[in-house]
């Protein structure tokens, strides 16, 4: 062979390689259970090969010492040393267990390094299958060179139960299932089978790039779930701007009797007297954070028990906000506020004692309006409409940094560099379609820092 034809080969077995290694995929038919409701796909090609493409066209993530570090060289294992990384990970949940309880099969890629990192990990036997680590939160069962992991460490029978549906009866979930997930080609697919809300299975896509996450959803709620629509209009520059409709019987009766106790204790009345019926929709505009000064007064007392005075001033941050319920027993909530002692008449107007972060007053507008309404609440000009059943438009670039202080380190982290969100809810004959778009903000920097 000339050297032609040797550098034609050369290339077609590079570009072979790099297909298969990028782009070519596979999934085993056989790692979630037949009884699992909800199935997880993370294709890890598609969300590694975005990941390259964005740091390859942003230079100023490049971090040239990283490129040719070397190992610690403390002997210390990781999960991939340990498992081999699937083209997807399947992460599913079984009917009639705990929502928060997932499960995800593994195949082991090398015993030696597995042994060393259950060490590493502190995973205590718990019996000839089963182990566990207090420190992750992890369980798992073993069988052959594949585990079975869940989220959770306990001593109930939700891990034997799947591990004997999947390595026992070998009961599998149906392949049309999975391939619906696999089919909708994005970063992160869920699969939620037909429910007592979901009349057809129904597909979330989660996809990003460099500048934005994009979440998409259709689903077909039973008949008896009814969602009407309205025009909202907003104000684009408020922190927060949000509004719905008012909820069915069907839809509210979705809520435990547990949750809709939590509920009012959250909000400080009962949400069934609140949300009515007769209610059409809802509205909240939050202006922004506002800063306030309050100072007050304390004695203490001199060696020779003489008062003296001091001056504690306090900076405040709270909500301007305005919110406003609309509907045709607007007096039936008002009513319902007097006789709760929510409301305490003052010379001016009627307070409203239940939002305890800033002083708020609530008026009966009109007929058809109640309002409850920040005292340090402007209103600004709408100059934005939608037509939805529910939406929310939220600036997290206006929240003030000194109110994040208060979110745990892994929320603030994960928002630091995003602008805003945007979810809407919309009618579409008899489905719902549900958008959720997650801005970046205008740096170079990934969206999320991972």
């Amino acid at each position: 062979m000339n050297k032609k034809k040797w550098t034609l080969l050369i290339v077609c077995i590079v570009l072979v390689f790099g297909y298969i290694k990028l782009f070519h995929k596979t999934y085993s038919n056989n790692a979630v259970a037949q009884s699992a409701d909800c199935i997880v796909a993370i294709d890890v090609k598609r969300i590694t090969n975005t990941i390259i493409w964005n740091i390859i066209t942003t230079p100023s993530q490049w971090k040239a010492g990283n490129i040719f570090k070397r190992s610690s060289g403390t002997g210390e294992v990781s999960w991939k040393d340990m498992v081999k990384m699937p083209d997807y990970i399947l992460t599913f949940h079984v009917n009639n267990q705990p929502a928060n309880r997932w499960y995800v099969t593994l195949a082991i890629k090398d015993e030696k390094d597995f042994a060393k990192g259950l060490q590493q990990y502190h995973f205590e036997k718990l019996n000839s299958n089963e182990y566990a680590s207090k420190d992750l939160g992890l369980q798992f069962f073993k069988t052959g060179n594949t585990i079975l992991v869940t989220n959770a460490v306990d001593n109930n029978n939700y891990l034997a139960q799947v591990a004997d549906e999947l390595f026992i009866k070998k009961a599998y979930t149906a392949k049309e299932k999975l391939k619906k997930a696999i089919d909708a080609k994005s970063h992160v697919a869920v699969y939620i089978s037909p429910n007592s809300f979901l009349q057809q299975a129904a597909i979330i896509t989660a996809n990003f790039d460099k500048q934005q996450i994009t979440i998409n959803c259709t689903i077909s709620p039973n008949k008896q779930y009814n969602f009407t629509q309205h025009n909202f209009s907003y104000t684009d520059s408020s922190l927060c701007s949000l509004g719905f409709t008012q909820p069915s019987y069907a839809v509210i009766n979705l809520l435990s009797a547990a949750d809709k106790i939590n509920i009012s204790k959250a909000i400080s009345f009962n949400i069934d007297s609140f949300f009515l019926q007769s209610n059409k929709n809802y509205s909240l505009d939050v202006a922004a954070i506002k800063p306030r000064t309050d100072s007050a007064i304390t004695y203490s007392y001199d060696d020779n028990f003489n008062a003296v005075e001091k001056t504690v001033v306090n900076n405040i941050l709270e909500p301007a906000y305005n919110f406003t319920v609309t509907g045709d027993s607007i007096s039936n909530i008002y009513n319902y506020f007097l006789r709760s002692n929510k409301i305490e008449p003052t010379d001016t107007n009627q307070l409203f004692t239940a939002m305890p972060l800033v002083k708020s007053y609530c008026n009966i507008k009109s007929e058809k309006q109640l309002n409850i309404t920040a005292a340090n609440y402007t209103a600004l000009p709408t100059d934005k409409n939608i037509n939805a059943v529910f939406f929310l438009h939220l600036l997290l670039a206006k929240i003030p940094a000194a109110l994040l202080k208060y979110f745990p380190d892994a929320v603030i982290k994960a928002i630091a560099n995003i602008e805003q969100v945007q979810l809407q809810a919309t009618k579409k004959e008899q489905q719902l379609v549900i958008n959720c778009i997650i801005q970046k903000k205008k740096n170079d920097w990934p969206i999320i820092k991972l």
